[in-house]
């Protein structure tokens, strides 16, 4: 895990980017920092693309002054770390899957656990992404009860549709 506090997001050059990951050094800073950089730059694919060359699921997260803390997890699951010194409200939490964009069982009770302290949560596939936010009650909902009630449920998002609107 790292944890940028006060500090800006460094992009590496990717060919010491690769070198970490052909070296499985998963808390290089390198990786670690350049994760951080394409999430605050909301480059989405890119940050997947790291992801998926690591072979492991990554998360991101935003406290209230935008601090951030990354994770890299197993292949299959990545659990965000209590960011320990973080100012709520968590602003976002950003994550990947191996290959679709989906509220997974552990992803909702994620989301049921944190509902009250964060804000936005986002989850990123190979070409697309699926969002929530807290709901005010005008959306559809993750259910009909409980804490998962207060997210709401949106359709899944092309990056090419957000690169053309972002003018990337």
């Amino acid at each position: 895990m790292i944890e940028m506090n006060n500090e800006t997001p460094f992009l590496h050059d990717l060919p010491r980017v690769m070198r970490a990951i052909q070296s499985n050094e998963l808390e290089s800073k390198e990786i670690l920092e350049t994760l951080a950089f394409l999430a605050c730059t909301k480059s989405w694919r890119k940050l997947w693309t790291i992801a998926d060359l690591l072979s492991r699921e990554v998360s991101v997260l935003f406290d209230d002054e935008n601090n951030v803390w990354v994770d890299i997890g197993t292949p299959g699951m990545v659990r965000p770390k209590p960011p320990l010194g973080s100012r709520l409200p968590l602003r976002l939490w950003i994550h990947t899957h191996p290959y679709d964009a989906y509220w997974s069982s552990t992803d909702l009770d994620t989301l049921a656990i944190y509902s009250t302290v964060l804000q936005e949560a986002i989850v990123l596939g190979h070409d697309h992404l699926k969002r929530t936010v807290r709901n005010d009650g005008s959306m559809p909902a993750l259910a009909a009860t409980g804490p998962l009630s207060s997210w709401t449920s949106e359709d899944l998002v092309e990056y090419d549709i957000l690169e053309g609107l972002d003018g990337r």
